[in-house]
């Protein structure tokens, strides 16, 4: 199946399962108005249907619930703004809709039904972290209040009616012993959290989950803005062309002066990635003698693979990068691997393996804000993976 078709197919199932945005639905409803893709659509609804589990389920209030109000939707839908059509072009879409009628019934058993094996659910993660402090000690910040939380070394730091964490600068600390910039703090999210934090030169962060940053209380002394990164995080850095932004991690340091860039450097990912959103960065490779470097513009990735030293850089989807940062899952023919390692991490749980499902991917995208047997439905519908919760595992199978 070629990409166009993989799309096609997706938003076909999105629609039916009530994942698609607004304009989503725009776009499917005039590709089906327009008979383009008439042939395909209706192998599409042939293939499906002989998949139509136990009319038993037909039933079910909620099955039958969900199937009148697609009906509702639908037809509301093929008749908006059709007054004025060829009599020849109305009955080929009222011919498609009677048999996408029929299939929006197939699909929503099959949800129903596939939604009986996933025999427990696990809420989303949300924002969920740890600040510790200069001195050791440690703030569950999904634990407190919003406020002034800390005050070090002549740095106020305030979480927000928002839940963000705000570092200001009030005044340059000197005790005989050091300035701030010398004093350290680290922000540290779980698996189910995530985090956004202000730093002291006005940059904005958003830690995902199983990540940390260690920064200084403030640069203001400082000839460079120096920050450890483990995980991922979403950078938009505030300008200071006196002073260059540096982020390390495990293989690589990135320098900036003022930029908005993604890294995705998590230790049980085979590649470190780097995404630039806007302006340029400098990435250095930290493995072997000699370090190599390349500059990145908007729309590239710099990607670092274990032990290998060349610097790859390709052009990406860079809002497909961040999708976590915005609320999204996007999977652009990803493998089934990594889409269960970013499910892993957000939903805190286990994944057991029963078969094998290498080579295995999957298109579309699904809000992380679900619980998550509705995402795992989102990715059933694909055809090409079954899944079973258990508690907080996760077993999948073909």
């Amino acid at each position: 199946m070629d990409k166009q078709r993989e799309e096609l197919t997706l938003l076909f199932k999105r629609y039916l399962a009530n994942e698609c945005s607004e304009e989503e639905e725009q776009v499917f409803l005039e590709l089906l108005r327009s008979g383009e893709h008439e042939v395909f659509f209706k192998d599409l609804i042939d293939s499906e249907l002989k998949q139509q589990p136990d009319p038993q389920f037909k039933d079910l209030p909620q099955v039958k619930e969900d199937l009148a109000q697609t009906k509702r939707q639908i037809l509301l839908q093929i008749n908006a703004g059709k007054i004025h059509q060829h009599p020849a072009k109305k009955r080929l879409w009222f011919k498609i809709a009677a048999v996408f009628l029929l299939f929006a019934g197939a699909i929503f058993f099959k949800v129903h039904f596939d939604k009986q094996n996933l025999q427990a659910d696990v809420a989303p993660g949300g924002n969920k972290a740890i600040l510790t402090l200069a001195d050791g000690s440690e703030i569950i910040l999904d634990q407190v209040g919003k406020g002034n939380l800390a005050r070090q070394a002549g740095v106020q730091v305030v979480k927000t009616t928002n839940g963000q964490l705000v570092y200001t600068v009030k005044e340059i600390y000197d005790s005989g012993k050091g300035i701030a910039g010398n004093l350290t703090n680290t922000i540290s999210t779980p698996r189910g959290g995530q985090y956004q934090v202000n730093l002291p030169d006005g940059t904005r962060v958003w830690l995902n989950a199983a990540s940390s940053l260690r920064f200084p209380l403030s640069f203001a002394k400082l000839n460079e803005r120096k920050v450890e990164l483990k995980g991922e995080a979403y950078f938009e850095v505030e300008k200071d062309a006196t002073k260059p932004f540096i982020v390390r991690s495990d293989r690589q340091t990135v320098q900036v002066l003022g930029t908005h860039f993604n890294i995705n450097s998590y230790e049980d990912e085979p590649d470190t990635k780097t995404t630039l959103l806007e302006g340029a960065v400098k990435v250095t490779a930290l493995s072997g003698a000699k370090s190599e470097q390349a500059f990145l513009k908007p729309g590239q990735q710099s990607r670092i693979s274990a032990g290998s030293k060349p610097i790859n850089v390709m052009r990406v989807d860079p809002m497909a990068e961040i999708a976590w940062k915005n609320g999204q899952f996007f999977f652009e023919n990803e493998s089934i691997e990594n889409i269960m390692k970013q499910i892993s991490r957000w939903y805190d749980v286990e994944v057991i393996y029963e078969d094998d499902v290498a080579g295995k991917t999957v298109w579309g995208s699904v809000t992380r804000y679900a619980n998550v047997s509705k995402v795992l439905s989102i990715l059933e519908l694909t055809g090409e993976i079954h899944f079973k919760v258990e508690g907080r595992r996760i077993i999948v199978h073909k």
